[in-house]
C-alpha cells in the first residue's frame, strides 16, 4: 500500500485539476491516460478508483469548506432523487470512482493489446 499512495495521490490532484478543467469528463480521461501508463499489472483501475473517489471527496469538501451555497442545491438534487442528503454524497464519490475505475482498467487493456494482433495467422 504504501507504493500506491504516492500513485493514489498524483491520481487524486490529477483529476481535481482535470475536472475543474473540463468538468466530469476530466476523471476517465485521467484515468484512462493512468491505465495506460500504470499496464495491466499495477492493478490501475483500483488505483484510479481510490484516486477518484478521494478527489470528489476533497472537491465536496473544499465547497463545504470555502462556504459555497452547495447545501441548497444538494438538499433539492436529493430531494427529486427521492435519497437522503448521505446518499446523494455517497453516489457523488461513488460514481466518479466507478467511472475512473472502468476507464483505467481499459487504458490497462490498451497498453496490453497494442503489438497485438485480432487476425488468426495463416499458413
Amino acid at each position: 500500500m504504501t507504493r500506491a499512495l504516492p500513485i493514489i495521490l498524483v491520481l487524486a490532484a490529477a483529476c481535481v485539476i482535470a475536472t475543474a478543467l473540463v468538468g466530469w469528463w476530466g476523471v476517465p480521461i485521467v484515468a484512462v491516460a493512468a491505465g495506460y501508463v500504470l499496464g495491466r499489472d499495477r492493478a490501475p483501475g483500483m488505483l484510479a478508483a481510490v484516486g477518484a473517489a478521494l478527489a470528489w471527496s476533497g472537491i465536496l469538501l473544499s465547497y463545504r469548506v470555502l462556504g459555497l451555497p452547495i447545501d441548497v442545491l444538494a438538499r433539492r438534487l436529493a430531494g427529486a432523487m427521492q435519497l437522503p442528503l448521505l446518499g446523494l454524497v455517497a453516489l457523488s464519490v461513488l460514481f466518479p470512482a466507478v467511472l475512473a475505475g472502468a476507464a483505467a482498467a481499459l487504458g490497462g487493456q490498451l497498453r496490453g493489446a497494442k503489438g497485438t494482433s485480432t487476425t488468426a495467422p495463416t499458413g
